[in-house]
C-alpha cells in the first residue's frame, strides 16, 4: 500500500503565495505554545508549560497549608481514576473540580474543604495563574529585538497589505503589546478611551472603524482587565494599577470557562473570529494552539462551512511524549486535529505537523521529492530540517553509499521558527514587485 506524501517545497510556496498577495485577509491564532519559553527566543521569558504550570501551583498549594496539600492529593487520584480521555490531571482538570465541588457542596465537606475554603483554594489557583504569565516584569528592552513577537510584529509592519493582519490570541501575557508597540505599530484591541479605556463591543462589530489598524484580539482576556462595577464596563488598567478587590475578568482555564465566554468582551470577540473566517479569501493560520478549546474548534468548524473559499492553516506542534522516543499527534487516526482536517471542514483546513500534514483531507507525512540542488539547501533548511541520510548496505556503513530519504521534521509549527520565517519574507519584495525566493 503506498504511503501518501506531501513534499514540504510544494506547500511552503503555496504559504508564501498568500502572504505576498496583499489581496488576501490574514489573520493569525496563537495559543500558549506562542508564549512559553522555548518559544519566546529569549531563555529567561516564558510562560510555563501546562504540565510545569501544574506542578508549581501544586507546591503553592502544598506551601499555603497542609489542608490544601492533601485537597489536591485527593482531587488528582479522583482524576487520574476516570476514563481516558477524561483521567489527565492538570491545571484546567485541577480547578475545574475546585469550582465544581464548591458549586455543590452546600454547607458540606468535601476533601476536608468546605465552600469557603474552595473558595480559598480556587482564588490560590487564580492568583498563581496571573502571576506565572505575568512574564512582562521580568523583561528588559534590550530583550526586545531578541523576543520571537518582534520578528513576528516586524513582518506585520513590513508587509504591504490592503487588510491589515488580525491576531487573535487566547493568551493573557503582553508579549504581543509589547512587540508590536516596541515597533511603534499602531493597533486596535477593542478598547476606547485614555484613562480607563473601555471594551467597546460596536467597534470590534463595525472593523471598517479602525480599517487601516492591525487588530489584536485576546480571546480569553487579558492581564489588566477588570470589571468595573460602577457602570458593568469592562475596562483596561495599567498592570501595575490593578488592585486586589478589583475583579479580573479573564477566562480561567477550567469548565466554566465555557459559561464566561458567553458574556461581553468574549462574545464579541468569538464573533469577530467567526465574521473573519466567514470573509472571501480570508486565511487564518495558528500556531501555539492545540485545538484544546471545542468552545473555539466549533465556532472554527461552523465558520469555514459557512464560508465560500476561507481556509485554516495550523501550524500544530504534535510532539510529545519522552524526547528519545518522541509520539507524533498526527499519526493516530483518532487525534482530534486530524478528525478535523479530515471530516470536520469539507477540506479548508491543512494542518501541517512536525513529522506528518493533513492537506486537501489526505493524510500524509512530509517528504522531499527530490533531493534539494545546492543553491535550495539553505531556503528548505529555512522550514524542513531533513534527516541525515542512512546507510543503503545494511552490513554497514560506507561512505559516499547513503540513501536519500527525504523525510524530516517541519519547523514552522514552533513559534520561534515561524517568527524567523516571516521575518524572513521582509526581506523579499512585496507582492507589487515580486520575485518568489522560494520558487525553484
Amino acid at each position: 500500500m503506498r504511503i501518501h506524501t506531501h513534499d514540504p517545497r510544494e506547500h511552503i510556496r503555496g504559504v508564501h503565495q498568500i502572504l505576498i498577495n496583499n489581496k488576501k485577509r490574514i489573520g493569525f491564532l496563537f495559543g500558549a505554545g506562542s508564549s512559553c519559553t522555548n518559544a519566546t527566543g529569549i531563555s529567561t521569558i516564558g510562560v510555563p508549560v501546562i504540565g510545569q504550570m501544574t506542578k508549581l501551583i501544586e507546591k503553592e498549594a502544598a506551601d499555603h497549608s497542609a489542608e490544601f496539600a492533601n485537597a489536591v492529593q485527593q482531587i488528582q487520584q479522583e482524576i487520574e481514576n476516570r476514563k481516558p480521555p477524561f483521567n489527565i490531571f492538570n491545571i484546567e482538570s485541577l480547578l475545574s473540580s475546585i469550582e465544581a465541588k464548591r458549586e455543590v457542596i452546600g454547607n458540606g465537606n468535601l476533601n476536608g474543604l468546605d465552600s469557603a475554603g474552595f473558595k480559598t483554594l480556587a482564588n490560590l489557583v487564580k492568583d498563581n495563574i496571573v502571576k506565572l504569565v505575568s512574564v512582562h516584569e521580568d523583561f528588559k528592552s534590550e530583550d526586545r529585538a531578541t523576543l520571537a513577537h518582534s520578528k513576528f510584529s516586524s513582518w506585520v509592519s513590513n508587509a504591504r497589505r490592503s487588510y491589515p493582519v488580525e491576531i487573535f490570541t487566547t493568551n493573557y501575557d503582553y508579549l504581543f503589546e509589547i512587540a508590536l508597540e516596541g515597533l511603534g505599530i499602531p493597533y486596535f484591541d477593542g478598547f476606547s478611551g485614555s484613562y480607563e479605556p473601555f471594551f467597546c463591543p460596536e467597534a470590534v462589530e463595525d472593523i471598517d472603524a479602525y480599517l487601516h489598524l492591525v487588530k489584536l484580539w485576546k480571546m480569553h482576556g487579558s492581564l489588566g482587565w477588570v470589571f468595573r462595577e460602577s457602570d458593568k464596563a469592562v475596562i483596561r488598567k495599567q498592570a501595575n494599577t490593578v488592585e486586589s478587590d478589583d475583579e479580573s475578568i479573564l477566562i480561567y482555564p477550567s469548565h466554566l470557562k465555557y459559561n464566561a465566554s458567553k458574556k461581553q468582551p468574549y462574545v464579541g470577540l468569538i464573533d469577530r473570529l467567526c465574521t473573519f473566517l466567514q470573509q472571501d479569501d480570508a486565511v487564518l493560520i495558528t500556531c501555539g494552539y492545540s485545538f484544546g478549546d471545542s468552545h473555539i474548534n466549533e465556532r472554527i468548524a461552523t465558520s469555514l462551512r459557512r464560508g465560500a473559499n476561507s481556509h485554516v492553516i495550523a501550524m500544530y506542534y504534535d510532539k510529545h511524549g519522552e524526547e528519545n522516543n518522541p509520539l507524533y499527534g498526527l499519526a493516530d487516526e483518532k487525534d482530534g486535529v486530524r478528525e478535523m482536517a479530515t471530516n470536520g471542514t469539507k477540506g479548508k483546513m491543512s494542518v501541517y505537523g512536525l513529522r506528518h500534514a493533513v492537506i486537501g483531507g489526505k493524510f500524509g507525512k512530509w517528504k522531499l521529492r527530490d533531493e534539494p540542488k545546492k543553491d535550495e539547501v539553505i531556503q528548505v533548511d529555512q522550514y524542513f530540517d531533513e534527516d541525515g541520510a542512512i546507510p543503503s548496505d545494511e552490513t554497514g556503513e560506507y561512505k559516499g553509499n547513503e540513501k536519500w530519504e527525504g523525510t524530516g521534521e517541519f519547523r514552522l509549527p514552533d513559534f520561534c521558527k515561524l517568527s524567523e520565517f516571516l521575518n524572513g519574507l521582509s526581506s523579499s519584495k512585496d507582492a507589487s514587485g515580486a520575485e518568489n525566493q522560494y520558487e525553484t
